[in-house]
């Protein structure tokens, strides 16, 4: 414990508390800083609502959080100082040719899924990846809602799971989205790095929309601090906001990015309330 609140002393703070200062749940990544989850929670829960838990690999020994570290995170919540979001591991075929991948990728997300129950996520966040080496979309298709079926028959309610907007046109997935019910996470600075307008995409999903991602975008270089956006990105993404009551997680993975960013989205969104008086 001591080495932990030593590490903790030793990062700069952030300089711009954010916590409950929005209408949405304002989020940021578990790792801004360089050093484990725990370290980070404790960090950054004074500053933001919720923390999102990057899990984005299971080849490792030691990918599954361990119970220890589930009960760290837990007690967190217990003060009511946070809540969590988790990001499902992004190296796992659901719709892969190969039944023993499959098989794989469904034990992968049933385990983590598990294990990370006593945190009561608000969302599990999945990246649903076409792989070349099954270049049939609808054999791909059937074979990914046949997995994703069977995580589901583990009890984790359907909306809980957001399937995330990649480089891909989300409506290539929308019959696994509709027929499981499933939620989206709507990433903004991925449809900005691909041209696609941000308002068609939320009316279009507005009901299922559970979690946005939002980070500056130049060009097609992404996970930038929010700062760097043009004045009209800005702005889009502003009266989208405005629209949104979920979780929305500034994704950017240093301390800096992070502060830049949340100072941003703070002066922005105050301004567009005071232009709406």
């Amino acid at each position: 414990m001591a080495d932990i609140k030593k590490t903790i002393q030793s990062f700069p703070p952030l300089a711009t508390v954010c916590k409950k200062r929005f209408p949405f749940t304002l989020a940021c990544p578990s790792f801004v800083y360089p050093a484990g989850y725990l370290v980070n929670v404790r960090h950054l829960a004074p500053f933001v609502d919720e923390i999102e838990l990057l899990f984005f690999e299971s080849r490792f020994r030691d990918s599954l959080p361990s119970p220890g570290l589930i009960r760290e995170l837990v007690q967190q919540t217990r003060s009511g100082r946070i809540t969590y979001n988790v990001h499902l591991p992004t190296d796992i075929y659901l719709g892969h040719r190969d039944a023993g991948v499959r098989q794989t990728a469904v034990d992968v997300l049933r385990q983590l899924i598990d294990r990370c129950a006593p945190l009561n996520p608000t969302t599990f966040t999945l990246h649903l990846i076409q792989d070349p080496s099954e270049p049939d979309h609808r054999r791909w298709q059937a074979n990914s809602a046949a997995s994703l079926e069977a995580v589901l028959a583990t009890g984790v309610p359907s909306r809980r799971i957001g399937v995330e907007n990649l480089d891909y046109d989300l409506e290539r997935v929308a019959p696994i989205i509709d027929g499981l019910n499933l939620s989206v996470c709507m990433d903004m600075g991925h449809l900005m790095a691909h041209g696609v307008d941000m308002t068609t995409f939320f009316d279009r999903w507005t009901e299922r929309i559970s979690i946005t991602h939002l980070h500056g975008v130049d060009g097609a270089q992404d996970h930038l601090p929010l700062n760097r956006l043009t004045p009209a990105h800005m702005e889009k993404v502003m009266r989208v906001l405005k629209r949104f009551s979920g979780v929305v997680s500034l994704e950017v993975f240093s301390a800096p990015a992070l502060n830049a960013s949340m100072a941003h989205l703070f002066d922005q969104w105050f301004r567009l309330k005071a232009e709406d008086v």
